[in-house]
């Protein structure tokens, strides 16, 4: 009898926590994003890595263009680690999203000066995150050549003032402004902290 496959000590599959944990990753945040070499070369058909997304953070697109779904605050993942927060703005600016963008964030490693994966943006309305999903969302990137593809969800924390106020304690503060989040305000770059 048993049935148990032989996997001795371990369950099958579902291993949710994740046993190595980056020090300087605050808790009780976000997962960490996968290490970059996963599903790099790998002839595996694009196959994304696992995730396990909350549903109250997927979108809904109907609820949003109906006006009955108010959040503003995504995140983005399965983003080319070479992306720099230069780039990302750029790319903000040149789909037209810019205007309608108060805050964003992509959390640098400092250690290899690449991103972790993934980037938070709030946007000032609701309405706005319809263009930008058609744009981004199930899509690879267009820099790199990567097989990596968009993915974006709802943020825990929705909200300019509450994103800032959940990294401005951050040891980044001291770090150099393309490590820092951006905060705008009608489309201009503030200086963070102020």
């Amino acid at each position: 009898g048993g049935g148990g496959g032989g996997a001795r000590g371990q369950p099958p599959r579902h291993h949710h926590h994740q046993q190595h944990h980056h020090p300087h990753q605050q808790q009780g945040s976000y997962p960490s994003s996968p290490p970059s070499s996963v599903g790099v070369g790998s002839a595996g058909g694009g196959r994304q890595p696992k995730r396990d997304v909350d549903p109250s953070l997927q979108l809904h697109l109907p609820s949003v263009a109906s006006g009955a779904d108010t959040r503003t605050s995504l995140m983005i993942r399965n983003i080319p680690n070479k992306y720099t927060q230069a780039m990302f703005l750029e790319e903000l600016r040149s789909g037209g999203h810019s205007p309608h963008v108060d805050f964003f964030y992509l959390p640098i490693d400092f250690k290899n000066k690449c991103n972790r994966g993934y980037a938070f943006v709030n946007f000032t309305c609701p309405s706005r995150i319809l263009p930008f999903h058609s744009q981004y969302s199930c899509k690879p990137w267009p820099r790199f050549n990567s097989d990596k593809v968009c993915d974006i969800t709802y943020a825990r924390i929705q909200g300019r003032s509450a994103m800032v106020k959940r990294f401005e304690k951050s040891a980044l503060m001291g770090k150099e402004e393309e490590y820092q989040p951006c905060v705008f305000r009608d489309g201009r770059r503030e200086e963070w902290g102020k």
